[in-house]
């Protein structure tokens, strides 16, 4: 049941960043020439958030409920 609810979690703030992202896409802004140094550090953010996003997820596995449904304690 908790697999279910964390999966509808992440699934809902996915579509919420996909929604309020999807205006700022639509202006002209990216199109002018001032405003090309962010095709190329765009990816490399991008990247760098999902990774950092991806650690904080595995930590908090490794630290807290792997040892809390192992019947280890885990440390406050």
């Amino acid at each position: 049941m908790k697999v279910v609810r964390v999966a509808a979690l992440l699934l809902t703030l996915i579509a919420v960043t996909v929604i309020t992202a999807a205006p700022a896409g639509a202006t002209s802004v990216l199109a002018n020439d001032r405003y090309k140094w962010f095709y190329w550090i765009g990816p490399l953010l991008m990247i760098g958030a999902i990774l950092f996003l991806i650690a904080l997820g595995v930590g908090y596995y490794v630290r807290v409920l792997r040892p809390k449904y192992r019947g280890r304690p885990v440390n406050k």
